[in-house]
This record gives C-alpha cells, structure tokens and sequence, in this order.
C-alpha cells in the first residue's frame, strides 16, 4: 500500500459538522445498527474492518485544527475504540442508543467506534458503527457494509488493498457543476425567523440524544410508491408530505414550518462522485410547507414538494446551504456556538433523508442486515430527523430527537402519527 498520507482541508460543511459535534459533545454522529444473520466471530469482523480501514482514506482520518480543519488520514485501526460485549437479553434499541450517544468522539485521534455484542456462543450478533457525522453519512455506512459483505465472504479479510484517493469536499465539486447555495448556511433563513419552539430550553449539558425506530414490511413501502405513479410523484416526495401532515402534533408551532430535504448529491458533483467511495456527501434543499398541510388533498402536497425539490436540482433555486468553501476557523466556530447555545427555537426545520433501496445501492446482502441508524441532536438544530430506507428484510424508519428540547412523548406521538398516515394511506388504496 502507498504509505503517503493523505490530507486536505475540510469544507465548510465538514468543518461545521466537525465543530458542532465538538460543542455539543456528540451532537452530530451517526450510530447505525446492524444485525448479523449468518455465524460471524469478532475476530473475523474485525480483519474485516481493518481492510477497510485501509481501503478508505476517510476511515483513517484525524482533523488537525491551526489557522484552517485539515483531515490527516493516518489513525491506524489499532488505534480506534472497539469494545466487545456479550448479550444477556435482546439489544435494546432505544436505550443502547442513548447510551451510545453519551460516547462523545474526539475528531482530532480518530472518526468513528465500534461496538461488538455477541451471544453466549461469542458469535457477533449486533455491530455499533459510531462515526462523526462529517466523515460519512448513511449512504456510505451502507457502502461499507455491503462492501465488507463481500469481503467476508470472499475470504478477502486477509487481504492487501491500496488505498482510494481522498476525495475533495463537495462543497467545491456542487460549485463547479454550476449549482449555487443560499446567502447562509442554515436555509437562508433571517435570524429567529423559523418558529418552531423547544419545550424546554436546556444548555448542551443536559441535552440527551434518544431515536425511535419503526419497521414496515417492505410491500407497504412498495404499495405508497404505486400510489403517486400515475402522477409521478416520487416516493420521497410523498415522504416529505407525510413528515409535514404529522407535524401537526408537534408543540410550539408559532407561524410555518419547513421540511429539511438531505439529498445524495454524488451524481450532482463534478465529476460525479462514485458509489465505492465514502464520505458526507449528503446536501440539503429547503422545502416550504403550504399552509393547512392536513387539509390539502395528499398528492397535490406531495406535487408541491417535488417541484420544489426538482427546482433546487435543474438550478432554478438554489440548494439550501451556503457553497462558498472559503471560512475561517472563527466564523466555524461562532456558527457552532450559536446553534448550540440554550435557544428557545429550532433554527432549522424537520430533517428528512431517504436513502433509498440498498439493493439500488449495490446489491443484497447475505450477512449484515442495516437495521437502524439515526444522527445525535444535541446541536439542537432541528426538532426531529427521520431516516428512511429500505433494506433485504424491512422498510426502516428511524425518529431522531433531544430531550428536554423535545419531549419523549411528543416524538412517540409525532412517530404513531407518521407511520398511521402510510397506513392509511395504503389501506384506502387497497380498498379503492
């Protein structure tokens, strides 16, 4: 392997992420679980991981902070947490992920942790990845898994592997593909003008990271996707309408709200960024809500959303982030401090992000099924984010949120409210 190491400076979304994560000790990682379906030891998982530790540069990667963020890729894989546990009873979703949360990563020795659960066989059961949100997204922690995949049954965990090229920020490739942003980072949004209220405001130490996970069969998914064919409306499009409909149980709504769309921009870059890459290479477009969300007939709302988002795509409006790459480390950091500071409001609105089918992505999997994943909020950035994909096995939908900012039952009943619109949904459609 190429011993050079590789470097290059962060863009102004990376180093944002970088720093929110840092202010709000964790606010900004990304802690997926996965289930293990055929027999697997934890030795064997980690040769794994350590190919791919080696294969991809950002795996690797440290940030150094002087006048400018720099990634350094040259943490080595012995260097990075990896704890072993033995299952005595079924893995907790909901509680292992907030403890998981509490597991703040220090940007500056390495980018993400693995935890290991076994059964009393010691075979792996379950796979913790938790990384720092500005190294990889969801998109990419599935490319890792299916990778690793094929890895493991190739018997390829022996292997000697070159390293792939450290690819540039986006922020610069969307710039070049002739895309611009907004005049500000956060949606272009004047200062306290979005107005979605906390319940109760709380400083970064007490803030607690908690996701709620909800799967469907995946004939259901398939069944709301028939539903907009005729018009075609995209699936996510839909996605976007039903996270607006079930706001509406939310508290502390005080004039309109917005939908947070993170799109998979690599096909957008120039030149386009290639699937067996990892990175953050996730963007956003704002979504205005039409007033009365509920009382709008349902496709007609979901129209109104493609539109815009197909807008924002072919260059008419510009993405919701500010694109310019050229910061200072002072403005990161005053940004990151502002958005974790103790605010009344959510700066930013709802977040959602469908990744999509993972057999679009690369292929099935035979011994990692990707269950649940969710992003820490004690940034205190949005009131909630649902992520959404589809995987071999289920249709998974996963509620992020931060207590005392959000409350446990407010998000329990925004998830029923969620979930109880797909269902009916479909259920008129089968009886139509």
């Amino acid at each position: 392997m190429n011993s050079r190491v590789l470097s290059r400076e962060l863009g102004r979304q990376e180093a944002l992420y970088v720093e929110l994560t840092k202010q709000s000790k964790g606010g900004l990682q990304l802690i997926t679980f996965t289930k293990v379906c055929e027999s697997l030891t934890p030795e064997s998982l980690c040769k794994g991981f350590a190919v791919l530790h080696q294969h991809h540069p950002l795996l690797r990667a440290r940030v150094v902070k002087n006048a400018h963020y720099k990634w350094v890729c040259d943490v080595k894989f012995s260097d990075i947490p990896i704890k072993i546990l033995q299952l005595n009873n079924p893995l907790n979703f909901e509680l292992e992920y907030a403890r998981q949360a509490e597991n703040y990563l220090d940007s500056e020795k390495h980018a993400y942790s693995l935890t290991i659960f076994t059964n009393d066989k010691g075979l792996v059961e379950w796979v913790v990845f938790n990384n720092i949100h500005a190294v990889m997204d969801g998109r990419s922690i599935m490319t890792i898994y299916l990778e690793l995949d094929r890895l493991l049954l190739e018997n390829y965990i022996e292997a000697k592997v070159e390293s792939l090229p450290l690819q540039e920020s986006i922020v610069s490739r969307l710039k070049d593909a002739g895309y611009v942003g907004e005049k500000h980072i956060f949606h272009g949004r004047e200062e306290n003008s979005y107005n979605r209220l906390v319940e109760t405001p709380a400083p970064v130490g007490e803030r607690r990271a908690n996701a709620i996970a909800r799967l469907l069969n995946p004939d259901i998914i398939r069944s709301l996707a028939k539903i907009g064919k005729p018009r075609n409306i995209r699936i996510t499009s839909m996605l976007c309408a039903i996270a607006s409909i079930a706001a509406e149980t939310l508290p502390g709504l005080k004039k309109e709200t917005e939908i947070v769309l993170a799109m998979d921009v690599r096909g957008l870059c120039d030149p386009p960024i290639s699937f067996e890459h990892v990175g953050s290479f996730s963007y956003t477009t704002c979504l205005k809500v039409l007033k009365g969300a509920a009382l709008i007939d349902f496709l007609d709302l979901a129209e109104d959303f493609q539109f815009q988002v197909l807008s924002a795509l072919s260059k008419k409006t510009p993405l919701a982030k500010k694109l310019e790459s050229v910061y200072t480390v002072s403005d990161i950091e005053n940004m990151a401090a502002k958005t974790t500071f103790a605010n009344e409001s959510f700066m930013a609105g709802i977040c959602v992000s469908n990744l999509g089918s993972l057999d679009k992505l690369g292929g099935k999997m035979k011994i990692f099924e990707v269950e649940k994943g969710m992003v820490t909020q004690t940034n205190g950035l949005s009131p909630l984010t649902i992520i959404s994909y589809t995987t071999n096995r289920n249709s998974s939908f996963i509620f992020g949120y931060c207590e005392p900012l959000l409350s446990h039952k407010s998000a329990v009943n925004y998830a029923d409210r969620f979930m109880g619109i797909i269902r009916t949904l479909v259920s008129q459609r089968w009886r139509s």
